[in-house]
């Protein structure tokens, strides 16, 4: 018999080359450039007639005074709508909603579940079976087109289900005016008429016209991809008749989408939902992003996958027909072996797992905006965090305030209560529980104008009057901030230390004196030393108003100040947070602390977090490496320090090492964490995650490949964020990232064990074809066992995995697969030959008109289901157990396969003969044959290459 499998040689020979061509195929493909036609780009083109009518109707009201708004909104009022007339107008125009909240098409998802690829081969297949007159395996392979399809759509709309609740479960809230009075409502719940109270850090939920505004600025990158904000204010005057409206460049309209960056305002919401500017335009705004990490590894995985498939399925038809010359049944073997070559559960597996994933990290308090970011989150090897947002508890306790020469008063406390209770936004919270005296009832000031805080200054100042002033008595501007800023602006210094009574606070020439450079240098040394504590200080200065009213200021008037004194608060470390830091330390990742704050400030919080080293370590402290041992002060970078490396175009190596060393970057802007976070992301090598909760935040959250902000954080913090924590935790994050390596573990996992076993079957496949005068298995068998395999790998979402595993960051490696599925996979071909030898030797089927054919096709259709592989690295049932799940489901699995020839309907259908009963005897001894050998190849396998998943 050796002489008729040698005739067979070439053919198997030139399988085995087609299958290392395999290899170098898939990397033409992926480093294929596009052509000169797909990167040209589109002229946009005019706007449609729903974006014209849009516009028409915004440029409306942006034509009209302030003073005239009112009027083309029927039932609108400066004051708002009452309760009747907002709930008639959300009955009319619906939840505040775009379609992408609105819930699961599922005739959509249907359709997509439907129409692939493999679903068309197998209604080929059924059509050319019914029209040659079997109705049986018709009727199995539509069988089996409605089980896949049913069980793909079943999980993508759970899973899609899911994504669309836990992104609705994160509220935006914002305030408007019911009946006069202000009210927090859920932006669903926003409707036209209603009146916006924006303020620093708000999303705006509809497109609104400005009938109020103090030094508002709005953030437009959602549509514009600008980062500077742009000035807002009401008009006040009717425009000029050559006045052109621009949508993205008026003075008054305020669109969905966009935030407040600085200042306040009133706005009158004029369109909702579907009906915004943003809604018309959504298809470009939903441009899908680069490709991720994981979408690049699926991209390169399903390149290998398709052109194996390419390659083989044309050689097992020739063979096939060569051999049986019966061309249209090797052509039915080719397409079932096409079909069975690549895993049709991929893409389901894939969204399960996480799909699973983002459930169980929203039982620890984090909400995934988009699924694809847990695995992003499992690959994270730098996380860099705002100071606020990730180690303080969120109180703060004010343990200082005084007077310029260190002297204790309350009167610098007092004044910064002052601003901030009359401040626009929150603010007053910080410090209402102190006892600050009976002479600072809020309800005796009134605020007359306001400078609002931004990044860039680091100050806000409040004009402030007492609402029963007399006529000679004038208002005073205070101005609090941080410590340098305050003290550029200042030319006095307060000295009068008997005051303390703000009734009696005077600003006159006699409690005060010309700041020197003497005191700069003391404010300044005493700053770093309560700095050097931990202590937040906040510099607090005066200085007596021009005028009564009207009056207003902007940030020219921060000047000719008199410095009052300090309010030090210390922002309390949360108990856990240490130990949290030592959990991503031995996961390894970075923590990186990019803050607005002073050097040493940072420096004491990182100090005490274990981020950079301490002269007396705590043994329970995982301690960072410095080899060799490297200055403190090196690792810190401030914001001007930045700016200067960023300068010297020239040298750029500079730059990028300040930036690979440096662990603190104080005094940030928010351009400057942009421009770090971006950097660091430069080389692709590295998965950066940026947590903050604050407007100055939101940039870099966004750059970030995973960007991370706190339910409790601003609005536009948490809308360019891909994950929000319901909890102000580093453990939740620990929590998070090792969960998206499990994920990533499981998926990983999935798409080596169909790889490899798909390359196995048809290595066996290419041997049979080459040697059996018969097909080893009939194209319907051959799909039906693909569809248990499937049906067998749908609970991977739920297995376990090593600890061990989880202690590093991995990614997606195409060459990782690849060199797994070419060693692993023919481990199992061995003992399909086994197989195809006893039914050649033993059994003495050896020829195509053996009535026993069926026979052998059964044999290797149970053997085949039978391979158990062992998915992680250690010893199977000693040191790593798969999930209950998993154990379940496989061992069903083939169960099935074994019961199904004893079936009459499949028996029929299949064209199946019962095994001898022997068989199951030899099948055990493969079984316990093949379980050794892969477990010795998969030793030799990790040491050779030092990686098993």
């Amino acid at each position: 018999m050796l002489p008729e499998f040698l005739n067979h040689f070439p053919a198997l020979f030139t399988g085995l080359v087609s299958l290392h061509l395999i290899q170098f195929l898939p990397k033409l493909l992926i480093r294929s450039k596009p052509t000169e036609k797909t990167r040209t780009t589109k002229e946009p083109s005019p706007p449609d007639k729903r974006e014209r009518v849009i516009i028409e109707k915004l440029v409306r009201f942006a034509r009209v005074p302030a003073s005239s708004i009112f009027d083309l909104e029927p039932g609108s009022s400066p004051l708002g709508l009452s309760d009747a007339a907002a709930r008639a107008a959300l009955q009319k125009n619906g939840p505040n909603v775009f379609a992408s909240e609105r819930g699961v098409r599922p005739w959509s998802l249907l359709f997509q579940a439907t129409a692939n690829p493999f679903n068309c081969i197998l209604t080929v297949l059924a059509i050319v079976s019914v029209a040659t007159g079997d109705k049986a395996t018709f009727t199995v392979m539509m069988l089996m087109v409605v089980a896949s399809t049913t069980l793909r759509f079943w999980q993508e709309l759970k899973s899609v289900s899911q994504a669309v609740k836990l992104l609705n479960s994160v509220s935006t809230r914002v305030r408007v005016l019911r009946a006069n009075q202000t009210v927090d409502l859920d932006r669903k719940e926003v409707v036209p008429g209603d009146v916006l109270v924006l303020t620093s850090g708000d999303v705006i939920p509809g497109d609104c016209v400005l009938f109020s505004s103090e030094a508002l600025t709005i953030a437009q990158a959602s549509l514009t991809g600008e980062l500077m904000p742009v000035e807002k204010a009401p008009r006040v005057v009717l425009p000029p008749p050559d006045y052109k409206f621009e949508i993205l460049d008026n003075e008054n309209i305020c669109l969905a989408g966009t935030s407040v960056t600085t200042g306040s305002g009133r706005a009158m919401v004029i369109l909702t939902g579907t009906e915004t500017y943003m809604a018309s335009i959504a298809k470009d705004l939903e441009k899908k992003r680069p490709a991720n990490a994981m979408q690049i590894g699926m991209i390169r995985v399903s390149y290998i996958l398709m052109t194996f498939m390419a390659v083989m399925a044309p050689i097992v038809f020739v063979i096939q027909g060569v051999i049986s010359k019966n061309w249209k049944g090797a052509l039915l073997f080719a397409i079932a072996v096409a079909v069975g070559i690549t895993p049709e559960m991929l893409p389901m597996i894939v969204a399960a797992n996480l799909a699973v994933s983002a459930t169980r990290v929203a039982r620890k308090k984090v909400i995934v905006k988009r699924l694809d970011a847990i695995q992003n989150l499992g690959a994270v090897t730098i996380l860099c965090s705002d100071q606020d947002g990730d180690s303080d508890n969120g109180s703060r306790s004010s343990v200082n305030s005084m007077f310029p020469n260190g002297e204790e008063s309350i009167l610098p406390l007092k004044l910064a209560y002052l601003n901030s209770a009359l401040q626009t936004g929150p603010g007053v919270q910080s410090m209402l529980p102190y006892d600050l005296g009976e002479d600072i009832t809020i309800e005796e000031w009134e605020k007359l104008s306001e400078v609002p805080f931004d990044a860039t200054r680091r100050l806000l100042s409040v004009l402030v009057t007492r609402v029963r002033a007399g006529a000679d008595e004038k208002g005073f501007l205070i101005t609090k901030g941080a410590v340098e800023e305050v003290l550029d602006r200042c030319t006095r210094i307060f000295d009068n230390s008997s005051s303390a009574n703000l009734n009696q606070f005077k600003l006159g020439t006699d409690g005060t004196s010309s700041l020197t450079t003497d005191h700069r240098t003391q404010i300044l040394e005493m700053a770093e030393r309560f700095n050097g504590d931990g202590l937040r200080l906040v510099a607090v200065a005066c200085k007596s108003a021009v005028a009564m009213h009207p009056v207003s200021v902007d940030a020219e008037d921060e000047n000719d100040l008199v410095f009052v004194g300090f309010v030090g608060f210390l922002d309390p470390l949360k108990p856990d947070a240490a130990d949290a830091i030592a959990k991503l330390t031995q996961l390894g990742v970075q923590v990186r602390i990019l803050t607005g704050d002073v050097p040493a400030v940072a420096a004491k919080v990182a100090r005490d977090l274990g981020i950079l080293p301490s002269a007396t370590p705590s043994p329970d402290h995982v301690a960072i490496p410095m080899e060799p041992p490297i200055d403190v002060k090196d690792l810190i970078l401030t914001g001007s320090q930045l700016a200067a490396l960023s300068a010297d175009a020239a040298d750029l190596e500079a730059f990028d090492q300040a930036l690979e060393r440096c662990l603190i970057f104080a005094k940030m802007s928010p351009h400057q964490k942009l421009q770090i976070v971006e950097a660091l992301r430069r080389g692709g090598t590295k998965a950066v995650a940026f947590l903050g909760d604050g407007v100055n935040d939101a940039l870099a959250i966004r750059a970030a490949d995973v960007g991370i902000s706190v339910d409790s954080g601003t609005e536009i913090a948490k809308e360019a964020a891909d994950v929000i924590l319901l909890e102000k935790s580093l453990d939740v994050i620990v929590d998070g990232i090792v969960q998206g390596r499990i994920t990533f573990l499981n998926t990983i996992k999935y798409v080596k064990m169909a790889c490899s076993s798909n390359f196995g079957n048809v290595f066996s496949v290419l041997v049979a074809s080459a040697w059996l005068p018969y097909q080893p298995m009939r194209p319907l068998q051959l799909l039906f066992q693909n569809l248990l395999y499937d049906f067998s790998q749908g609970t991977i979402p739920w297995d376990n995995v090593d600890p061990e595993y989880v202690v590093a960051p991995k990614g997606w490696d195409a060459r990782s697969i690849a060199r797994f599925m070419i060693c692993m996979g023919p481990t199992s071909s061995v003992f399909d030959i086994c197989t195809f030898v006893l039914n050649w030797y033993r059994y003495d089927i050896r020829t195509a008109k053996s009535p026993h054919v069926s026979r052998a096709q059964t044999t290797w259709f149970i053997e085949a289901l039978h391979h158990p592989f062992p998915p992680d690295g250690q010893n199977p049932f000693i040191q790593s157990r798969a999930s209950l799940p998993v154990v379940f489901l496989t061992s069903l699995m083939a169960a099935v396969a074994m019961v199904v020839p004893y079936i009459p309907p499949f028996e029929h259908a299949l064209k199946m003969a019962h095994p001898k009963p022997e068989f199951y005897g030899f099948l055990v001894a493969i079984l316990a044959s093949y379980a050794l050998l892969v477990q010795l190849i998969k030793t030799i396998y990790q040491r050779v290459f030092h990686e098993w998943l």
